[in-house]
């Protein structure tokens, strides 16, 4: 009876052993959003882009903020803001629209992780060259 003991002890110790897993929890890191602000001047005729780096698929909100004179004085003129991806001197726009600055985001897009850009243009209307502020915000 003592050797059937340690046979099924052994057997016991043996399979316990073999049922040891490892787990791995999930990943629920909190990735904080970065906010980029694109500015420059933008002539008649004109258009100027930005590229940046979206690290984790989620929203990318671009808010087309400011048309300023040189003085300062704030403009209504609407241009054309695009979204999309950078194919050599250009941004390949996937959406874009006709707007005046807002405080609000005018594009809303979701993106993989990946290289993007904005593009902004003159659509007609400017009469000079007039200062931008664009941002752009992503994680």
């Amino acid at each position: 009876m003592t050797r059937l003991a340690v046979i099924g002890l052994f057997v016991c110790v043996v399979a316990g052993a073999g049922c040891q897993s490892e787990t791995t929890q999930p990943d629920y890191s909190i990735v904080s959003p970065v906010t980029e602000t694109f500015q420059g001047t933008l002539d008649v005729q004109g258009s100027a882009f930005f590229s940046f780096t979206v690290g984790n698929p989620d929203p990318v909100s671009v808010t087309f903020a400011s048309l300023t004179k040189s003085s300062g004085l704030a403009v209504a003129t609407s241009v054309r803001l695009g979204f999309g991806q950078p194919s050599g001197e250009t941004c390949v726009t996937t959406t874009a629209s006709t707007t005046p600055s807002s405080l609000q985001a005018q594009i809303l897009q979701v993106a993989t992780p990946g290289v993007y850009c904005v593009i902004i243009s003159d659509t007609g209307a400017l009469t000079e060259s007039l200062n931008f502020a664009i941002k752009i915000k992503h994680s």
